[in-house]
């Protein structure tokens, strides 16, 4: 009696190195589920590990600035020199005040 044959497993993603320690990193917002994402400067995009959302990079030379939502409390990241900012989550409007 035959034996069927079970499909070959996908083959496992190369192993991509983290950059050395002392490579520039920058950070942003992932644009799905709001965490904190490093990325090494000059990268155009960005992909979660967590939700594997894909992420834009701001274009090199804005200032961005950060905040906390007063309303739920999420990390916002905007364009430095807003006045305020509108939470994607709990569409608060927040003040952005420059210290």
């Amino acid at each position: 009696m035959p034996v069927p044959l079970a499909p070959y497993p996908t083959p496992p993603a190369p192993y991509t190195p983290p950059p050395p320690a002392n490579a520039a990193q920058s950070q942003l917002v992932c644009s799905g589920c709001r965490n904190l994402l490093l990325y090494p400067v000059g990268a155009t995009s960005v992909c979660c590990a967590v939700c594997n959302a894909v992420t834009a990079v701001p274009p090199p030379g804005t200032e961005m600035a950060q905040l906390v939502c007063g309303g739920c409390h999420t990390l916002l990241m905007y364009i430095r020199g807003a006045t305020s900012v509108q939470c994607s989550c709990c569409h608060t409007v927040n003040l952005a005040l420059e210290g």
